[in-house]
């Protein structure tokens, strides 16, 4: 009997060992207006407000993500692209650093030409049965990776929600992008969470 008990406790403790390492462990985050499935090990980050309700996930030392859900949420956009030649650049003495510069351009296609050097796509989405904006980059670790919903509850109000981060890490873009599939939202009172 004493060698089952001393098995038993062996194989409890051997479960929770691997159990706590185990990297496909999931929990329920619970921000109040919105939940969302994530990696066991992110944290939430509490942030201060000045006309929405914001906050962070800490996922490591390096990664960290931003949620913004009010009035004036980012739209995730990316920048409109100017492309621009060595020759064009050198005649307008102009600064470098808001351009593409590329050694020529035989045929201007400046939609085709601006979307050669975006960095991240776009998809959309029905999430939570709202319509939601994804982006993703094109190269990992270099861009955005996130969600952009317009209006959460349908109401004149245009409540908005972003969730993202930038510049990533593959596995934190990959885990990111399988959360906000799991996102669901709660109507409340916002004024309450933001405090």
């Amino acid at each position: 009997m004493k060698q089952f008990i001393k098995l038993s406790h062996i194989s409890a403790l051997t479960i929770l060992i691997v159990g706590c390492k185990d990297p496909s462990r999931t929990k329920t985050m619970d921000f109040g207006l919105f939940t969302l499935e994530v990696p066991y090990k992110w944290q939430q980050v509490k942030q201060n407000g000045i006309d929405s309700y914001v906050g962070a996930i800490a996922v490591d030392k390096t990664d960290t993500l931003y949620f913004d859900l009010g009035m004036y949420s980012n739209t995730l956009t990316e920048p409109n692209i100017e492309v621009i030649t060595r020759q064009m650049m050198e005649e307008s003495a102009t600064d470098s650093s808001d351009y593409i510069i590329v050694k020529d351009m035989p045929i201007l296609d400046l939609d085709l030409d601006a979307d050669l050097y975006r960095k991240q796509n776009v998809s959309w989405d029905t999430i939570d049965n709202k319509r939601a904006k994804i982006v993703f980059p094109r190269i990992s670790g270099k861009g955005m990776t996130g969600v952009y919903i317009g209006s959460l509850w349908g109401d004149s109000s245009k409540v908005r929600f972003n969730l993202c981060g930038a510049d990533l890490k593959t596995q934190t873009e990959e885990d990111l992008l399988k959360a906000i599939k799991t996102l669901r939202f709660h109507k409340r009172n916002i004024d309450n969470e933001e405090n």
